[in-house]
Protein backbone atom coordinates (compact mmCIF):
# COMPACT_ATOMS: atom_id res chain seq x y z
CA UNK A 1 0.00 0.00 0.00
CA UNK A 2 1.06 3.45 -1.07
CA UNK A 3 1.82 5.73 1.69
CA UNK A 4 1.44 9.46 0.70
CA UNK A 5 4.08 11.82 1.60
CA UNK A 6 3.48 13.36 5.16
CA UNK A 7 4.30 16.96 4.17
CA UNK A 8 1.62 17.19 1.26
CA UNK A 9 -1.14 14.71 3.90
CA UNK A 10 -0.31 17.71 6.82
CA UNK A 11 -1.49 19.74 3.84
CA UNK A 12 -4.55 18.44 3.38
CA UNK A 13 -4.90 17.99 6.72
CA UNK A 14 -4.85 22.12 7.66
CA UNK A 15 -7.03 22.54 4.82
CA UNK A 16 -9.43 19.95 6.00
CA UNK A 17 -9.80 21.15 9.79
CA UNK A 18 -9.62 25.34 8.63
CA UNK A 19 -12.52 23.98 6.19
CA UNK A 20 -14.94 22.19 8.61
CA UNK A 21 -14.08 24.58 11.40
CA UNK A 22 -15.40 27.40 8.82
CA UNK A 23 -18.39 25.19 7.91
CA UNK A 24 -19.60 24.50 11.36
CA UNK A 25 -18.63 27.89 12.46
CA UNK A 26 -22.82 28.52 12.90
CA UNK A 27 -22.78 26.81 16.42
CA UNK A 28 -23.52 30.17 18.37
CA UNK A 29 -26.28 31.35 16.33
CA UNK A 30 -27.51 27.72 16.74
CA UNK A 31 -26.93 27.52 20.54
CA UNK A 32 -28.95 30.92 20.79
CA UNK A 33 -31.88 30.17 17.86
CA UNK A 34 -32.35 26.82 17.93
CA UNK A 35 -31.26 25.09 20.89
CA UNK A 36 -32.71 28.16 22.39
CA UNK A 37 -29.45 28.91 25.58
CA UNK A 38 -29.68 31.55 27.44
CA UNK A 39 -26.97 34.21 28.09
CA UNK A 40 -25.96 32.18 31.17
CA UNK A 41 -25.92 28.83 29.44
CA UNK A 42 -23.98 30.09 26.88
CA UNK A 43 -21.32 30.99 28.89
CA UNK A 44 -20.85 27.88 30.58
CA UNK A 45 -21.06 26.23 27.58
CA UNK A 46 -18.39 28.40 26.38
CA UNK A 47 -16.63 27.88 29.76
CA UNK A 48 -16.96 24.01 29.70
CA UNK A 49 -14.65 24.23 26.52
CA UNK A 50 -11.96 25.93 27.83
CA UNK A 51 -11.78 24.34 31.09
CA UNK A 52 -12.36 20.81 29.43
CA UNK A 53 -8.94 22.48 26.83
CA UNK A 54 -7.51 23.05 30.33
CA UNK A 55 -7.58 19.97 32.00
CA UNK A 56 -6.67 17.71 29.11
CA UNK A 57 -4.00 19.24 27.35
CA UNK A 58 -1.24 17.67 29.83
CA UNK A 59 -2.97 13.82 29.95
CA UNK A 60 -3.41 13.78 26.06
CA UNK A 61 -0.02 15.44 25.54
CA UNK A 62 1.01 12.63 27.39
CA UNK A 63 -0.38 9.77 25.74
CA UNK A 64 0.78 11.69 22.19
CA UNK A 65 4.63 11.39 23.51
CA UNK A 66 4.13 8.08 25.42
CA UNK A 67 2.40 6.21 23.02
CA UNK A 68 1.86 7.66 19.30
CA UNK A 69 1.40 11.37 17.93
CA UNK A 70 -0.52 9.61 14.80
CA UNK A 71 -3.08 8.39 16.98
CA UNK A 72 -3.27 10.88 19.17
CA UNK A 73 -4.41 13.27 16.25
CA UNK A 74 -6.75 10.81 14.93
CA UNK A 75 -8.41 10.43 18.34
CA UNK A 76 -8.45 13.86 18.62
CA UNK A 77 -10.21 14.65 15.04
CA UNK A 78 -12.26 12.09 15.66
CA UNK A 79 -13.95 13.31 19.00
CA UNK A 80 -14.10 16.87 17.46
CA UNK A 81 -16.59 15.31 14.88
CA UNK A 82 -18.54 12.65 17.56
CA UNK A 83 -18.91 16.32 19.61
CA UNK A 84 -20.27 18.08 16.74
CA UNK A 85 -22.45 15.83 15.77
CA UNK A 86 -23.65 15.31 19.37
CA UNK A 87 -24.59 18.78 19.51
CA UNK A 88 -26.12 18.79 16.00
CA UNK A 89 -28.02 16.18 17.37
CA UNK A 90 -29.84 17.15 20.72
CA UNK A 91 -30.35 20.83 20.66
CA UNK A 92 -30.30 21.08 24.47
CA UNK A 93 -28.17 22.55 27.08
CA UNK A 94 -27.09 18.98 29.02
CA UNK A 95 -26.01 17.57 25.56
CA UNK A 96 -24.65 20.60 24.26
CA UNK A 97 -22.57 21.10 27.45
CA UNK A 98 -21.34 17.99 27.43
CA UNK A 99 -20.55 17.76 23.19
CA UNK A 100 -18.18 20.74 24.35
CA UNK A 101 -16.35 19.08 26.77
CA UNK A 102 -15.83 15.93 23.98
CA UNK A 103 -14.89 18.92 21.55
CA UNK A 104 -12.05 20.43 23.96
CA UNK A 105 -10.71 16.65 24.85
CA UNK A 106 -10.58 16.33 21.18
CA UNK A 107 -9.04 19.46 20.42
CA UNK A 108 -6.20 18.69 23.13
CA UNK A 109 -5.31 15.36 21.66
CA UNK A 110 -4.75 17.46 18.70
CA UNK A 111 -2.90 20.58 20.42
CA UNK A 112 0.74 19.93 19.30
CA UNK A 113 0.46 16.32 18.64
CA UNK A 114 0.05 17.37 14.91
CA UNK A 115 3.04 19.48 14.58
CA UNK A 116 5.43 17.08 16.66
CA UNK A 117 3.88 14.31 14.29
CA UNK A 118 4.77 16.10 11.01
CA UNK A 119 8.35 17.00 12.65
CA UNK A 120 9.04 13.42 13.29
CA UNK A 121 8.05 12.59 10.00
CA UNK A 122 10.17 15.09 7.97
CA UNK A 123 12.44 16.76 10.12
CA UNK A 124 12.45 20.26 11.71
CA UNK A 125 13.60 22.03 8.86
CA UNK A 126 10.98 20.64 6.47
CA UNK A 127 8.65 20.88 8.72
CA UNK A 128 9.39 24.68 9.47
CA UNK A 129 8.76 25.18 6.15
CA UNK A 130 5.24 23.01 5.97
CA UNK A 131 4.01 24.83 9.11
CA UNK A 132 4.14 28.32 6.70
CA UNK A 133 2.50 26.46 3.74
CA UNK A 134 0.49 24.99 6.01
CA UNK A 135 -1.09 28.61 7.68
CA UNK A 136 -1.61 29.54 3.33
CA UNK A 137 -4.14 26.01 3.16
CA UNK A 138 -5.64 26.98 6.53
CA UNK A 139 -6.69 30.19 5.43
CA UNK A 140 -7.81 28.55 1.76
CA UNK A 141 -9.79 26.01 3.90
CA UNK A 142 -11.29 28.67 5.76
CA UNK A 143 -12.36 30.76 2.97
CA UNK A 144 -14.04 27.59 0.89
CA UNK A 145 -15.87 26.36 4.27
CA UNK A 146 -17.16 29.90 4.46
CA UNK A 147 -18.49 29.82 0.95
CA UNK A 148 -19.72 26.08 1.18
CA UNK A 149 -21.42 27.17 4.69
CA UNK A 150 -23.06 30.17 2.84
CA UNK A 151 -24.45 28.53 -0.63
CA UNK A 152 -25.88 25.46 1.91
CA UNK A 153 -26.91 28.28 4.06
CA UNK A 154 -29.20 29.30 1.64
CA UNK A 155 -31.61 26.05 1.47
CA UNK A 156 -30.43 24.40 4.56
CA UNK A 157 -30.54 25.05 8.49
CA UNK A 158 -27.65 25.57 10.34
CA UNK A 159 -27.55 22.52 12.67
CA UNK A 160 -27.68 20.48 8.72
CA UNK A 161 -24.02 22.59 8.76
CA UNK A 162 -23.41 21.40 11.87
CA UNK A 163 -24.17 17.71 11.16
CA UNK A 164 -22.28 17.90 8.12
CA UNK A 165 -19.03 19.32 9.39
CA UNK A 166 -19.28 17.26 12.11
CA UNK A 167 -19.48 13.90 9.75
CA UNK A 168 -16.69 15.87 7.88
CA UNK A 169 -14.56 15.59 11.09
CA UNK A 170 -15.50 11.58 11.12
CA UNK A 171 -14.41 11.00 7.17
CA UNK A 172 -11.29 12.94 7.62
CA UNK A 173 -10.38 11.12 10.65
CA UNK A 174 -10.73 7.24 8.09
CA UNK A 175 -9.26 9.20 5.64
CA UNK A 176 -6.13 9.83 7.81
CA UNK A 177 -5.73 6.01 8.85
Amino acid sequence: MHRPEPGKVYLFLVFSVGFLIALGFGLSYYETTTAGLDPLQLMVVGAALSISRLVFEVPTGMVADAVSRRLSVLIGLALIGLGMIVEGLFPAFIPILLAQVVWGLGYTFTSGATEAWLSDEIGEQRANRAFLAGKRFDLLGNLAGILLGMLLGSFTSVRTLILVSGAGWLLLTVLLV
